[in-house]
């Protein structure tokens, strides 16, 4: 069964600016959660990184999925990339892949919620580890899976990668956030924040502010591997306390659930102003006004979820059954 899905490739790369600059977390959030869990893969799962890809470095691996957007134009360091062509010409729409859209009125992810879908971050995940176990799609390859785990299990800690301001639009013109899943049927969303602008410039909105400044504020540094020394340190911390429970096949579900919080976080306080339409009938851009204190509430829980996103890969990659 085909579901609709929230925002299109097209959308996506407008959102890139047709640069790779806009990854989710950013490039340098991706590349310190792969030097997080390097370092603490266990030996087994460190061995078969190794096979997989010739060394232990995820962090080499960790924008691969985001390199393949670029590649669909022949751009980019995948533009003639055999591997990532082919990718590309299997899968056209992976691009979808990256996130799942849910109000944020929504209790917690389900597989078969309203608002997933068979291809949402989620389900790849689980696909990927499928994968990794010899038992998932044929079509992709042990490394290409391993790709796909540890760029997505990054997303997937991004809280604008799973809960969506979804909105309509008041008598005067403004918007007005609607969290309810059943009253958000058939209303347009911001695309993951992507939509909601705090500024007059091109990159002045929510998720691009998450991606980058909050990320930035937290860590002190742009720097890959300064991020992983910070992050580590929170993980060493009070990493005791994430460990995951009950079937690991289903660990990202529960991950979506957290993000979901983290994201109702995210929207808390914001004020709303004019909404412009597009043509098709979304949302092209609405005025959003931050509260005062937003930083002070928002920088902490992004670290945790980008600590919690190395911690929480090397623990799946730590747990699956690898195939011989």
């Amino acid at each position: 069964m085909m579901f609709p899905l929230k925002r299109t490739f097209a959308t996506v790369l407008l959102s890139l600016g047709f640069t790779l600059s806009a990854y989710p977390w950013a490039a340098e959030g991706h590349k310190a959660i792969g030097l997080v869990a390097t370092r603490n893969l266990n030996e087994t799962a460190r061995r078969q990184v190794v096979k997989i890809l010739g060394s232990d470095d995820l962090s080499s691996v960790a924008v691969w999925m985001d390199e393949l957007r670029t590649a669909q134009f022949h751009t980019g360091p995948l533009g003639a990339d055999p591997e990532a062509l082919h990718f590309n010409s299997v899968f056209p729409h992976n691009g979808e892949w990256h996130y799942v859209d849910l109000p944020l009125g929504v209790k917690a992810y389900t597989l078969d919620g309203e608002y997933s879908n068979p291809h949402d971050v989620v389900h790849m995940i689980e696909e990927a580890v499928a994968v990794l176990e010899g038992t998932g799609d044929k079509r992709i390859t042990p490394r290409e899976a391993l790709c796909m785990v540890v760029h997505f299990v990054g997303d997937l800690h991004q809280p604008l990668h799973v809960g969506n301001g979804v909105f309509a639009a008041a008598a005067d013109g403004t918007a007005r956030l609607v969290e309810d899943p059943v009253a958000a049927r058939g209303l347009p969303n911001d695309k993951g924040g992507n939509a909601d602008f705090f500024g007059p410039g091109k990159y002045d909105e929510l998720h691009g502010y998450w991606d980058f400044e909050i990320v930035a504020k937290f860590v002190g540094s742009k720097d890959p591997a300064a991020a992983a020394e910070v992050i580590g340190k929170k993980i060493a911390a009070e990493g005791s306390s994430w460990k995951s429970e009950g079937d690991y096949h289903h660990w990202p579900e529960a991950w979506a659930t957290e993000s979901l919080a983290a994201a109702r976080t995210a929207f808390s306080g914001i004020s709303y102003g004019a909404l412009t339409p597009d043509p098709k009938g979304g949302i092209k851009r609405i005025a959003i006004t931050l509260p005062a204190h937003y930083d002070d509430i928002c920088v902490p829980l992004a670290g945790e979820r980008l600590a919690k996103a190395g911690f929480h890969l090397a623990e799946l990659l730590n747990t699956i059954r690898w195939a011989d």
